[in-house]
């Protein structure tokens, strides 16, 4: 925490809604955002427009288990690993999945990126989503105290704030089937980079969708094939 005076009104009540769901936050994860709900409900409607039978999903940087909790919400069939690289980070996540009872749909991994799935995932998913870090070194730097607050791991993504979605998005074609598709949520000036960097990765119908202030907020693309 940067300072006492600091502190964000939902770390000191410990809890956050999200999706209806009143979910316990704190110093170890980042408080969800609505922006971040766009992004659940985008994903669950892309799913039920496939109407498979089952849904797999890999959901990369979960913290307090938000987008895997709100997904199996919304998704009867859905079986969901959700990773995260910090291990206090899926402490507060267990908590919420039990609260909730979803620890029969989802799973939780320790892992950084796709560091746990360089063998016999290939072709096993079909979406992979998440809320990565994604600010800029400059847009850090002018962050409000409170949301400095937050876990910087959390928040923080190198010079131009695409060091995660870079890892996403060309590494994660070989885990999905074919027809399967990654979404992300980016920051208000990325979508022409996270859109370029979706192109050059092979990615197909690539997709934005813009948040309530009107910045395309989620990209989404699918695997060519």
């Amino acid at each position: 925490m940067s300072s006492s005076s600091a502190v964000p009104v939902q770390y000191e009540r410990g809890k956050e809604v999200f999706m209806g769901m009143q979910v316990k936050v704190d110093e170890r994860v980042l408080i969800p955002r609505p922006e971040t709900e766009q992004l659940v409900r985008i994903v669950a409607d892309i799913c039920k427009k496939k109407n498979k039978k089952y849904s797999k999903i890999l959901e990369l940087g979960t913290g307090s288990g938000v987008i895997a909790l709100g997904l199996t919400g919304l998704l009867d069939n859905c079986e969901i690993i959700a990773t995260d690289i910090s291990e206090s980070a899926l402490e507060v996540a267990r908590y919420n999945l039990k609260k909730f009872e979803r620890e029969d749909k989802i799973k939780l991994v320790l892992s950084d990126m796709f560091s746990s799935f360089s063998q016999g995932y290939d072709g096993f998913f079909d979406s992979i989503v998440s809320n990565p870090p994604y600010v800029s070194k400059k847009d850090y730097e002018k962050l409000d105290p409170w949301v400095k607050a937050e876990p910087r791991i959390a928040l923080f993504a190198g010079e131009e704030g695409m060091d995660y979605l870079n890892v996403i998005i060309s590494g994660g074609g070989k885990l999905l089937i074919p027809g399967g598709f990654i979404a992300v949520e980016v920051g208000y000036d990325q979508s022409e980079k996270v859109k370029n960097k979706f192109i050059i990765n092979d990615f197909i119908n690539i997709t934005s969708f813009k948040d309530s202030a009107g910045y395309e907020r989620v990209i989404v693309g699918y695997k060519n094939g």
